[in-house]
């Protein structure tokens, strides 16, 4: 095995890490997408199972007021599946919490240790829990949860004990990618997805509740806007998905 921390390739890297099994942890129905949707989709085109655990359904994601909870719910889990799908990836894991109320909880760090323990997921990507700026709670506590779930629980065999009674033993990935770096100045790792842009694009677009109708080429001019709001011009980096990356000894 190389040193992963001497990879700073992102091709490398992904190269590198057997088996090729990853899990991408979020908040809400279209996170995955947004955040590292064309990640995802280099991954799988390389030959990787990737799983997606959302935290909520998005049930609150809405302006309009003829739209029920209820509704939402279930619109947006369908439209997750149909952008997994469309990204290679495994059904969709939905924890079912309530939207605008993810605690960084026993509850919720449980719960993800087993789905690690379960699917055994050599790279996780989740949200940057740290990362300064505005951002939503859901994500901060999702990514705090996931950090700590990593390190030390799922990888000590006295967290969670009853897991031994499902077969489960412990588990710690090799790589934690934190997400959500855009603008903040802090990414040290970057996946140039230029070769799955469409990939990308198309699975963005699968969430059409948060759309708002926007097309293919206004999703792809807003991330220019933004790129060279934070002064991004170089072509491999305008459309890259930035990480701070995290490798775990084993």
């Amino acid at each position: 095995m190389p040193d992963l921390n001497a990879l700073t390739d992102a091709a490398e890297l992904f190269a590198a890490v057997e088996p090729k099994r990853a899990m991408v942890i979020t908040a809400h129905p279209d996170d995955c997408e947004f955040m590292c949707g064309g990640t995802v989709a280099v991954l799988t085109r390389g030959g990787w199972e990737v799983d997606i655990m959302v935290a909520t359904s998005g049930n609150k994601g809405t302006k309009d007021p003829q739209v029920s909870a209820q509704w939402l719910a279930g619109t947006r889990e369908d439209e997750q599946r149909e952008a997994a799908r469309r990204l290679g990836a495994r059904e969709p894991i939905f924890l079912g919490m309530h939207d605008g109320g993810v605690q960084d909880d026993d509850e919720l760090r449980e719960t993800i240790v087993h789905q690690m323990r379960r699917r055994r997921p050599e790279l996780v990507i989740t949200w940057d829990g740290f990362r300064p700026g505005f951002n939503h709670r859901d994500h901060r506590n999702v990514g705090r949860a996931t950090y700590d779930a990593i390190f030390p629980a799922a990888d000590d065999h006295l967290y969670h004990p009853e897991h031994k009674d499902e077969g489960l033993q412990p588990h710690r990935p090799q790589v934690l990618l934190l997400g959500g770096q855009a603008g903040t100045g802090t990414p040290d790792f970057t996946v140039d997805i230029r070769p799955v842009l469409r990939r990308k694009v198309r699975a963005v677009l699968a969430h059409t509740s948060q759309m708002r109708g926007r097309t293919e080429a206004q999703l792809l001019a807003l991330w220019k806007q933004r790129a060279a709001e934070v002064g991004e011009t170089d072509p491999k980096r305008v459309f890259a998905e930035a990480y701070r990356r995290v490798i775990f000894a084993r």
